[in-house]
């Protein structure tokens, strides 16, 4: 029974995204100057400003699944030249509204957490600095040359799983949030196979917002009373390229 008002409501979602326009988001990236630690670490704190609004939110409360990335690049200034991309990490969360247990639930690569509402999910997703569940961003320090400007380039990315990521994420749901063995609904409540169609027919697609701090010197940007170094695990890093499009 439960599992058929479930399906009831992802459908009316669906519906209701066909037959009306969907409003603008007003997701915004609030990122501060770089600042540096004691031990001269660059440091970058920000916040990703109401991630989940119009149909972005209808998703995460009808439980179809989304993934929520952070690129941070790191782009030294080049004079005469296009500037150069000189680092390159990523943070992802998976997130999804658990109906069958009726909580949200964020997935990264190293840990798991649960909420009991959409508000405390996006907080915990949304920002990166002292005291949030992800910290600051820490950069290395052997980036960066002492006399060359350098800029951080944010940018956070909301899509929808693919069916692959859906097929991922319902088998580890079903090990570690349910004990195994429960294999009459699938994620959140659905099949797999209904959750792809679904996805499909709702046109659920890409948000993509994006900031970048001022440049600024190593030796020239403020100290921090941020901890001297992160004690958190290191975040998938992407390949640079020797150049990137002009900024």
């Amino acid at each position: 029974m439960r599992e058929s008002r479930q399906l009831q409501a992802c459908l009316a979602f669906v519906l209701g995204l066909l037959f009306a326009a969907t409003p603008g988001s007003a997701a915004e990236i609030d990122i501060d100057p770089v600042a540096s630690t004691s031990q001269g670490f660059p440091v970058v704190t920000f916040e990703l400003l109401q991630p989940f609004e119009g149909v972005y939110e209808d998703a995460l409360n009808s439980g179809l699944p989304t993934t929520l990335t952070y690129t941070i690049e790191v782009w030294r200034q080049r004079a005469g030249w296009w500037d150069k991309l000189e680092d390159a990490q990523e943070r992802e969360f998976r997130l999804f509204r658990d109906l069958l247990n009726d909580q949200f639930v964020v997935v990264t690569s190293n840990e798991t957490r649960q909420f009991s509402t959409l508000d405390s999910l996006s907080a915990s997703v949304s920002r990166f600095d002292l005291g949030s569940d992800n910290g600051p961003l820490y950069l290395p320090r052997n980036l960066f040359a002492p006399t060359s400007q350098y800029y951080v380039v944010i940018v956070a990315t909301l899509a929808p799983l693919t069916v692959e990521d859906l097929n991922e994420l319902d088998a580890w749901i079903r090990g570690s949030l349910r004990g195994g063995g429960d294999e009459s609904g699938g994620i959140s409540g659905l099949t797999r196979t209904m959750g792809g169609m679904l996805m499909s027919m709702t046109g659920f697609g890409d948000q993509r917002v994006k900031a970048r701090t001022a440049y600024f010197r190593l030796a020239e940007i403020r100290p921090s009373p941020l901890p001297p170094r992160p004690p958190v695990p290191t975040p998938q890093r992407l390949a640079a390229p020797d150049s990137g499009s002009g900024r």
